[in-house]
């Protein structure tokens, strides 16, 4: 019977290794066809900046300050992680160093216990003690204790030996964090100043940029030419998707439809249909007004399948949620999340920012179904401020 069963075990095994052999292919594949939409996303990009002319060295600015604002809020925030922890680490060294002390003054009081009691007894000394006994049971047992005795003043004396060096231990750990924690408030210290200069230069080269804009009366063009941009990229993209699998235990995207939160708290500024400026251009998201810094969270499930700077857009995350069904994430402050990453619903993957151009704070979102717009509206209920 044992044998039978350990013969199904090993039958068991061995059939299952086609299938966790599959599974390996079909996830480098997966992750092939990634790389490639990565690396097709990069062309385009690269092309974007070679062929267009209007491209002037301001919006390059731009970019470059905005990219650089993105990756140095990283740093700060990392810097700040590793403060939070190392204050921690201190706070834990701290209490274990007020134990050893409790713990060696109590170990000396027993010391000095002992030590008290044996110059009691102990001038009439052991021996002398041993030859004043008469009966060998008495004798027997005055060997045994203090056999005891000595045995217990030994273990205690190495136990306060032990606690002393824990304590020399702790105390120099205590030294070694409280080294880390300087040298790493000094980090936060340069990369926030390093912060204010790239938000300054970002100011100065923005109030540049919407002068040239004016004066050049060219807003109406440039919002088009923009807002071609972003459609030649996504069908750069549904192209590179089209065969990228979505797990099968997910909730339809579309199955959400009324049920899914907006991706921040605040005010809607602009809404879906929206006629914008004096043109005959209309919103194709939504512009939500939001403090800088607030975080963004992903609306569903999905893949990222871009993170990166699009003039007209500033930081920009795509999500593609599968079946056809991706939302965009425009104007952040800072992406936290890369190509190829997975985010589910509640997912922080940005911060609200004024990227690409704004003149104040807020996030743009945008759903898309088969690479048309959607009405986030008709998708998304309105999130509370501290919702997660």
């Amino acid at each position: 019977m044992i044998r039978a069963f350990s013969l199904l075990l090993v039958l068991g095994f061995y059939a299952a290794i086609p299938a966790i052999a599959e599974q390996e292919r079909d996830q480098a594949e997966l992750e092939e066809k990634l790389q490639e939409l990565e690396s097709e996303i990069n062309k385009f990009k690269e092309m974007l900046d070679k062929t267009r002319g209007e491209k002037s060295s301001l919006e390059s600015n731009l970019e470059y300050n905005e990219k650089n604002i993105n990756d140095l809020l990283k740093k700060i925030q990392n810097i700040e992680s590793d403060l939070t922890e190392g204050e921690d680490r201190i706070g834990r060294l701290l209490d274990e160093e007020r134990e050893l002390r409790l713990a060696k003054s109590e170990q000396q009081q027993y010391i000095a216990d002992q030590i008290r009691a044996a110059y009691k007894i102990g001038d009439q000394a052991y021996l002398k003690v041993l030859l004043n006994q008469e009966d060998p049971n008495q004798i027997s047992r005055m060997l045994t204790y203090y056999d005891y005795f000595n045995r217990a003043r030994a273990e205690q004396i190495q136990a306060y030996n032990q606690t002393i060096e824990q304590l020399q231990s702790v105390t120099k750990l205590i030294d070694s964090e409280n080294q880390i924690l300087a040298n790493n408030g000094l980090k936060l210290q340069l990369e926030r100043s390093e912060l204010m200069l790239v938000q300054a230069t970002k100011r100065k080269v923005l109030v540049a940029l919407n002068k040239e804009i004016s004066a050049t009366g060219m807003e109406i063009e440039k919002l088009v030419a923009d807002r071609l941009q972003l459609e030649q990229l996504i069908q750069r993209i549904q192209a590179g998707i089209s065969n990228l699998p979505t797990p099968a235990d997910v909730v339809p995207f579309e199955s959400l439809k009324g049920q899914l939160l907006l991706p921040v708290a605040g005010q809607i500024s602009h809404r879906y249909g929206t006629r914008r400026n004096a043109g005959k251009l209309r919103w194709s998201g939504l512009l939500i007004n939001a403090a800088e810094g607030e975080p963004v969270y992903a609306v569903h499930y999905g893949r990222v399948v871009f993170s990166d700077w699009l003039r007209g857009f500033g930081l920009l995350m795509i999500i593609n949620h599968g079946e056809g069904y991706m939302s965009l994430y425009g104007h952040n402050q800072v992406l936290y999340r890369e190509t190829g990453d997975w985010v589910t619903a509640g997912d922080t993957i940005a911060a609200v920012g004024d990227s690409g151009g704004q003149n104040k704070p807020g996030l743009y979102f945008e759903i898309r179904a088969a690479g048309k717009t959607a009405d986030p509206q008709l998708w998304c209920l309105a999130r509370s401020k501290h919702a997660a």
